[in-house]
């Protein structure tokens, strides 16, 4: 999929000139990885083999999607940053295989707190489905749930800033102009501000509140209005260093 999204040099990929415009053995191996992941989720849905089994896979999509569509995500991240900077240096290689080292490993926890949220919690609880028992919530304690899902979601951003933060830090290397480099580094805020949101909710799933599981859940809500008003905030001297270079 990489080969046939390859732009050509010089084009600009979201305000950054291409850079990278072959496919390395690192995006290759990642690539592979995230399909695994993916393949993982789908191994773990029992093929249906009655009617009511049917239905229960059909309610069960809606968390497999969510986990999907991350992975999804994840992966067009990865390609658009290895497009713009077309980095292969041994700390990009460092933070990569840390970066997939943490999606092989929350992928299912990732899925198994997908399920209980969107399942039992917000399908079953809040608008009355009734919902198929896949999970044994037998002694389910959701604080750490939520702890183990804040800190893989806040893992996988942070090794993005990190990839985005060597591509600053690279400018000359690379030789970005003043825009891209702005540019460069807003992408290092907007993926702390995610990053950082995750683990500040963490403190509020243990309040001492039956509230504090829909507090800290909740919370994570404020990923949008924090990188709206991180942007709001930043991308006006970005937008004014692209417009003094194309005067």
């Amino acid at each position: 999929m990489r080969r046939h999204m390859l732009t050509h040099e010089n084009e600009e990929m979201q305000g950054i000139r291409v850079r990278g415009i072959e496919v390395t053995r690192l995006e290759g191996l990642t690539d592979a990885m995230i399909g695994f992941s993916i393949t993982l989720l789908i191994v773990s849905l029992e093929p249906p083999t009655s009617y009511d089994q049917l239905v229960k896979l059909m309610l069960s999509f809606p968390a497999f999607g969510v986990t999907f569509m991350l992975m999804m995500f994840i992966w067009y991240w990865h390609y658009r940053f290895f497009r713009q900077y077309g980095l292969n240096t041994g700390k990009v290689i460092l933070v990569n295989a840390i970066l997939m080292f943490v999606v092989l490993l929350f992928v299912f926890p990732l899925k198994f707190f997908a399920t209980v949220v969107i399942d039992y919690i917000f399908l079953e609880h809040w608008f009355g489905f009734d919902m198929p028992d896949q999970l044994d919530r037998t002694g389910l304690n959701y604080p750490v749930l939520h702890t183990i899902y804040a800190t893989g979601f806040a893992a996988v951003f942070l090794c993005f800033t990190w990839l985005y933060r060597i591509a600053s830090d690279a400018a000359e290397q690379l030789e970005l102009t003043a825009y891209e480099l702005a540019n460069t580094k807003l992408h290092v805020g907007m993926y702390s501000v995610v990053a950082v949101v995750p683990l500040l909710t963490i403190p509020l799933v243990w309040l001492p509140t039956q509230y504090a599981p829909m507090i800290a859940g909740m919370s994570n809500f404020l990923i949008w209005p924090a990188t709206s008003l991180y942007a709001r905030i930043n991308l006006p001297k970005v937008k004014a260093l692209r417009a003094e270079e194309g005067a």
